[in-house]
């Protein structure tokens, strides 16, 4: 039976139900109870109802079947029936299941189905990869290095020490005396400590993406890839503004652009080829004496170019050997035990050290978040979005000598 032959006999038997019902009621209010034509009545009706009710959910349940097929063969995971399934599932075969016989009706064989465009070949869907590809992520950014601290404002203040005269020496008296006491009550020697002011600006970091609002919502997973990426966008920003920023048209100071930073320059004059790596390994030496003799002692960190850190771990003496790494093992990633930090940020030919935990730090003024809006120029009669990706922060060099910078190229 067809829906909408159900739904008119749904209706049919309610109004029989209900009027039968009434029926009831009043032979039970006028008589005491029911008459046997009523009663029997009744539950023929209701015996109908519930017939119907089976009908319904026999089709609800092929409806479902059906519902499942389309998505499998939406999804390409629907099977090729055999002609023996097909068969099976026709209206021929389901007439005469119901008249006991066979009928005499005829069952067409679809025609052979290829892989040919003319035939099913635009059907047929190649495998796809169920999630999508991800460039991998820089295993420590430069902002890891760094402690942050939060701010409220636009603009943090800091005082940077730059000379610090140290007459400390023993309380002694006017001419030479080495009597007990002979220091008392005599001037102490004074130091001088100056400070700079350093008005250190919040700046806003951001990008964003334009999208259609129907893919996103078709596709919730390209979202949340879109929302990655442009966070891992800004990583990569604040690893380029950290240590080369110019201070200009709202960006940082970088670590390698403040002149107050050590910089121990270039390899001495006349390197060879050869003796490169070498020197490279005596110059990261030199870079970390010279944070030590400004009191800088606990340096913790190298950042280094790939191409650079491999000149010094491939680096060979006169005798064929590594210099530095034990192969069978692959040594540490460190360098004049200082940890070595192998990134991209870092450009080739040039390298920082120092005491990052000490030196420098960041001042958080809003974290890096997502907004989504259609608020964006003609967008919300486009049906599309922006997705934003925003974040503040200022970065101060309080202490520029706790790093020493250097070059690997030879000096003219």
């Amino acid at each position: 039976m067809e829906i909408n032959e159900l739904k008119s006999s749904l209706q049919e038997t309610m109004s029989e139900i209900k009027d039968n019902v009434e029926k009831r009621d009043a032979e039970v209010k006028q008589y005491g109870e029911v008459t046997e034509q009523t009663a029997k009545q009744l539950t023929e009706t209701t015996d109908r109802l519930d017939q119907i009710k089976a009908d319904f959910d026999g089709v609800n349940e092929r409806l479902e079947k059906m519902e499942l097929d389309r998505q499998k063969i939406m999804a390409g995971e629907a099977e090729p029936k055999s002609l023996g399934e097909e068969f099976i599932s026709s209206d021929v075969f389901a007439e005469m299941a119901e008249k006991g016989r066979a009928t005499g009706s005829a069952y067409r064989v679809n025609k052979t189905i290829s892989g040919l465009g003319a035939s099913a070949g635009s059907l047929v869907r190649p495998d796809r990869r169920p999630d999508v590809i991800v460039p991998p992520t820089r295993p420590l950014y430069i902002r890891d290095l760094l402690p942050t601290v939060p701010t409220a404002s636009n603009a943090v203040e800091v005082m940077r020490e730059n000379v610090f005269t140290n007459n400390a020496a023993a309380q002694a008296p006017s001419s030479a005396n080495t009597a007990i006491g002979a220091g008392e009550f005599e001037a102490k020697a004074q130091s001088n400590i100056t400070y700079e002011l350093l008005t250190i600006p919040v700046r806003t970091m951001a990008h964003f993406v334009p999208a259609s609002r129907q893919v996103l919502t078709d596709a919730n997973l390209l979202q949340g890839l879109i929302n990655n990426r442009l966070m891992r966008g800004l990583f990569l920003e604040s690893d380029a503004q950290l240590l080369f920023g110019d201070g200009t048209n709202q960006n940082l100071t970088g670590l390698m652009v403040d002149s107050d930073v050590s910089d121990i320059g270039e390899l001495d004059s006349g390197t060879s080829s050869a003796d490169v790596p070498a020197a490279m390994l005596d110059h990261i030496r030199k870079a970390v004496t010279e944070c030590q003799k400004n009191e800088f002692y606990d340096v913790n960190g190298v950042v280094l170019n790939p191409a650079d850190f491999e000149t010094l771990e491939t680096a060979k003496g006169s005798d064929g050997q590594y210099i530095w790494v034990n192969v069978p093992t692959g040594g540490e990633r460190q360098v004049w035990r200082v940890p070595v930090i192998v990134s991209n940020a870092m450009t080739q030919g040039n390298f920082i050290l120092g005491d990052w935990t000490s030196g420098a730090t960041i001042y958080d003024r809003e974290q890096m978040d997502i907004r989504v809006s259609e608020s964006h120029s003609d967008f919300f009669v486009k049906n599309g979005v922006a997705i934003l990706a925003e974040e503040r922060y200022g970065f101060g060099i309080e202490r520029p000598k706790a790093y020493a910078k250097g070059q690997f190229s030879v000096a003219s």
